[in-house]
């Protein structure tokens, strides 16, 4: 089920006494987060969906989330401790415009170093794949949002977790 969402954080506390809960995550928010129409709370196992009302960054990887149904602060103290997560398709169509940006990119893996050079990404019925070129050396990787750990569009490198077998070192 997981391989369906993309995760956001963990709700660590209540903030005050109108249901807000403060989430925090590993790595920065994007403008993703902020626009959220929903997140999916794991309670008892389960990904049980809340609408939002309001996402407020506080730092870049922390907010005050304000979640429909969650209408008090026992309400929210029950939701502390759990993962969030947004549904995968919200990420995705999110990342489409942000995948015109990242031709000429560098790729590094946290495991392997430098991979090469985004020369294009393709979208293949739902499998987006990124071409991507050391000197004469081709390497397609999937590209779903688990894999990204951090993008700086300054520097021009995007930085990724591979699963084991799609690069080597």
């Amino acid at each position: 089920m997981k391989g369906d969402f993309y995760p956001l954080g963990k709700i660590i506390r209540t903030h005050g006494y109108n249901g807000t809960v403060v989430l925090v995550s590993d790595r920065p928010f994007d403008d993703v987060a902020e626009r959220l129409e929903e997140i999916f709370v794991v309670i008892d196992g389960l990904y049980v969906p809340f609408p939002v009302e309001e996402f407020v960054l506080l730092t870049d990887t922390s907010a005050h989330v304000r979640l429909e149904f969650v209408n008090n602060r026992d309400e929210a103290l029950g939701l502390a401790g759990c993962e969030a997560y947004a549904g995968i398709d919200a990420c995705m169509q999110e990342m489409k415009t942000e995948w015109e940006k990242w031709t000429g990119f560098t790729v590094h893996d946290t495991q392997c170093g430098k991979i090469g050079i985004i020369r294009k990404i393709e979208d293949y019925k739902g499998n987006v794949v990124m071409q991507v070129m050391d000197d004469d050396k081709e390497t397609l990787i999937s590209l779903y949002p688990e894999l990204i750990t951090h993008i700086d569009h300054n520097a021009k490198i995007l930085q990724i977790t591979a699963p084991d077998g799609v690069v080597s070192g």
